[in-house]
């Protein structure tokens, strides 16, 4: 963009120095370019052809101003380029967009606040890549101050920001920037920009601070919109509701929050073709054999029964509930569900890992 300015002035003083020589010495268009360019860029071999005193005039003004604008002005904004580091902040950013085209499976998160702090130290623990967009002018500080590996400071809803940020090696994109039209903007921006493209399965999160932007969000096409008071209030009255009586948190809160690692609750899809179909939940005999805890099983009609007996048949497209150690589950399902039983987390999973790997 700086240099915009001198080449628009270079290209016409080339050109009015052209014609100049051509009018006034009667030389063909080559040699009046060529005298001109010589003349311009200071290389001087002399006089192409006999100049008479107005020829000779108009040559000293070709100097005196193609010199100035051509080469000191151009010199000028060079250097003025070099010693504000602009040089070096154009290298780090091709750097980063380079690193960013090489990541797969990350989040996109639109935002530069305190809670989006929090966010990206909670998705740092699970060890979930982010690269974090804003265009304020101290992005980069709050970047190297929070260990913020992956940022671009971009206009936010244009749609080559998304392409720089790997949009389509991405699982999805959390929108929480303080201006909430800004979030809408943004969302409607990203959903355009996944659709187009066919980006599919893609997840839009967003968090507001007013509660009628909610539905707007929705509409425009994010997946799950929520307001920052809204999530610390639904934790804190599960803690309010079940004091933890035994220590600073309860287990409860813990499993279901999911900082507990080594459990997780888990929906279980029953396949057409699974070997448990027809079977009880006591033949199955899952709490003794992998600690397996079925809490609720619902049928394909919608019937939803809580904390099943043991006489209840699993039927195909069964949805079974369950509490289970992370890696005695993994087991079950290879051992005794033949991989004929799938969790919603691995069946997403799976599409998205289809998804990636066709990117090559």
């Amino acid at each position: 963009m700086k240099f915009r300015a001198p080449l628009i002035i270079a290209l016409i003083t080339i050109m009015i120095s052209t014609v100049g020589y051509m009018i006034i010495s009667g030389v063909d268009l080559l040699r009046a370019f060529y005298m001109t360019i010589l003349t311009v860029t200071t290389i001087g071999y002399g006089e192409m052809w006999n100049m008479d005193a107005k020829a000779r005039i108009f040559n000293l003004a070709v100097m005196t101003f193609g010199v100035g604008s051509v080469m000191g002005y151009s010199i000028a904004v060079l250097i003025n380029i070099v010693t504000s580091g602009e040089v070096k902040t154009i290298m780090r950013f091709r750097k980063m967009v380079s690193d960013i085209s090489a990541l797969k499976g990350h989040y996109i998160v639109f935002g530069m606040n305190d809670y989006v702090v929090h966010l990206i130290k909670e998705m740092k623990y699970y060890g979930i890549p982010v690269v974090v967009i804003d265009e304020s002018e101290k992005l980069e500080e709050f970047a190297k101050e929070h260990e913020i590996r992956y940022y671009l400071q971009l206009n936010p809803t244009e749609e080559n920001t998304l392409y720089l940020a790997n949009v389509e090696a991405a699982v999805g994109a959390i929108v929480a920037t303080s201006d909430d039209y800004k979030n809408l903007a943004i969302t409607l921006t990203i959903k355009n920009v996944t659709t187009k493209n066919n980006i599919y399965p893609f997840f839009i999160l967003a968090l507001v601070k007013d509660d009628k932007f909610k539905e707007k969000l929705k509409l425009v096409g994010a997946d799950y919109v929520e307001t920052i008071p809204s999530i610390i209030s639904k934790r804190v009255v599960i803690l309010a509701r079940k004091p933890p009586i035994f220590g600073e948190k309860s287990l409860l809160e813990e499993i279901l929050f999911g900082e507990h690692t080594f459990i997780d609750i888990e929906e279980l899809v029953v396949q057409p073709d699974s070997p448990i179909i027809g079977k009880t939940l006591k033949e199955l005999d899952l709490r003794k054999r992998f600690g397996i805890t079925v809490i609720a099983v619902k049928k394909s009609n919608g019937e939803v029964i809580f904390t099943p007996g043991g006489d209840l048949k699993i039927e195909p497209l069964d949805i079974m509930v369950i509490v289970a150690p992370k890696k005695k589950l993994e087991e079950a399902v290879r051992a005794l569900f033949k991989g004929k039983i799938t969790s919603r987390s691995a069946m997403l999973k799976r599409k998205i890992k289809e998804r990636l790997n066709g990117l090559g």
